[in-house]
């Protein structure tokens, strides 16, 4: 079975800060029947030596590995040079964790800390299908922090087709953390150390922390099959043991005819599509806050708590969290929209709060459950009950405060920045960004 299939290899030239490189394998047209592929070659450096090879999936990191193989035949064309015996590598890089139809770089790492790429890899690779069918399928709530998700999940939970648990309470990522279990445990470096368990008395040898090169081929195919079946049958133990956690929520919360659960879900691409590939029939919803009010909101939350979090440090000025924080996750958010195109239902919190029942109608009809005008009056009587769980959330007693606070909260200076740093993001979302100094002011 063709799990994984090289479809091009680009090598490039490895400049000046290498004597020499060679990328050894993969090549075009090879195929693996695991969600894995090897990757093994050499280089030298000129004038520092390689410290590691890295294969990059844009700016993250697949794998890492030090040199790892001894290479007597380059050693023979280097003569006199101190790394050439020492300088091949070989390592198996996950495809789960990549996209079905896949670009990644090939990259020695030397130890001034100069990155040198040496090949670009473009493949493809099987997506997963599991057997068995969920019973409940997650409403994949995708945001990031002091944006209304705690709100809006728990309306989700008033639907009578819908459960959570303890949303405004406790924030319970069940599915983060099987996902993280399945991701964990589907890494080579740790399936394979059930058959090379070198440092098995190192504290976590079981997620392939220090693991060394497999000395000897594996006969048998059991390598082959651990890549495969193995990595079948894991997703379907979470899937059932995510399923099996909300049933039973259902079960307690008097919702026999529940169809899904709603949970807050991290803004990582990797974690939310393999959720996808585990549930075909999940629904995902976006949501959004103007980024100039979710800017004030952790700034006020942080003063309230005497905290440094949402990545706030204590010594970072608004400035720096602005360029360093707050862009990147609005563009985060924004890449999903986009690569999620109508699969996914935005929606703006602003709306949220102004037009909360039409908003609900249009999210709820997306999702395919009822969204009649009955059902959703009494998803949002429901969800008035525990309003005094919400207000230890607030940093405003009224939302109504919250919609355009970053013109009271914001000085004119980090207001005008924000405004333009952010256009790009702020516009594709629909929020104006065209105000003057003297109207931010005011």
């Amino acid at each position: 079975m063709e799990v994984v299939r090289i479809d091009a290899v680009e090598r490039h030239p490895h400049g000046q800060v290498l004597l020499g490189s060679a990328l050894d394998a993969p090549r075009p047209g090879d195929t693996a029947e695991t969600y894995s592929f090897n990757v093994n070659g050499w280089a030298i450096g000129r004038d520092a030596s390689v410290e590691s090879l890295q294969v990059l999936d844009g700016e993250r990191i697949l794998a890492a590995v030090p040199p790892n193989r001894r290479r007597p035949d380059v050693a023979a064309g280097f003569a006199g040079v101190a790394d050439a015996e020492t300088c091949g590598f070989e390592v198996l890089v996950r495809a789960i964790e990549l996209e079905p139809s896949f670009t990644v770089d090939i990259a020695a790492v030397l130890g001034d800390g100069t990155r040198q790429r040496l090949a670009t890899l473009r493949g493809r690779r099987e997506r997963m299908t599991l057997a068995r069918e969920a019973t409940l399928n997650p409403i994949m709530l995708t945001t990031i922090g002091r944006s209304g998700s705690k709100w809006l999940a728990w309306l989700l939970s008033c639907h009578p087709a819908v459960v959570a648990f303890q949303p405004l309470e406790l924030e319970p990522r069940v599915a983060a953390y099987w996902m993280t279990v399945f991701r964990s445990l589907t890494a080579p470096s740790s399936y394979m150390r059930q058959v090379h368990a070198d440092r098995w008395d190192q504290p976590r040898w079981w997620l392939g922390d220090g693991a060394g090169p497999v000395p000897a081929p594996v006969e048998l195919g059991i390598a082959d099959w651990l890549g495969t079946e193995s990595v079948h049958a894991l997703a379907a133990v979470c899937q059932e043991r995510m399923d099996a956690f909300y049933l039973e929520v259902a079960k307690r919360s008097g919702k026999p005819g529940a169809r899904y659960f709603a949970e807050k879900f991290l803004l990582d691409r990797v974690l939310l599509d393999l959720t996808l590939e585990c549930f075909p029939a999940a629904r995902e919803v976006i949501l959004v806050r103007d980024f100039r009010d979710r800017l004030s909101s952790v700034l006020a939350w942080n003063e309230k708590n005497d905290d440094h979090g949402f990545g706030h440090d204590a010594g970072m000025s608004e400035a720096e969290y602005l360029t360093e924080h707050v862009l990147l996750d609005a563009e985060e958010l924004l890449d999903r929209r986009r690569r999620r195109g109508r699969d996914a239902h935005v929606v703006r919190y602003e709306e949220l709060v102004l037009e909360p029942h039409s908003t609900l109608t249009s999210m709820f009809e997306h999702l395919g459950l009822e969204a009649d005008e009955g059902t959703v009056d009494a998803v949002l009587e429901l969800a008035r009950a525990p309003g005094e769980l919400l207000d230890t959330h607030r940093t405003l007693g009224d939302p109504m405060e919250t919609i355009g606070r970053w013109r009271r909260d914001l000085p004119p200076a980090l207001a005008n920045e924000c405004n333009r740093i952010l256009a790009p993001v702020l516009d594709a979302f629909g929020y104006p960004t065209d105000l003057t100094s003297k109207e931010m002011a005011s």
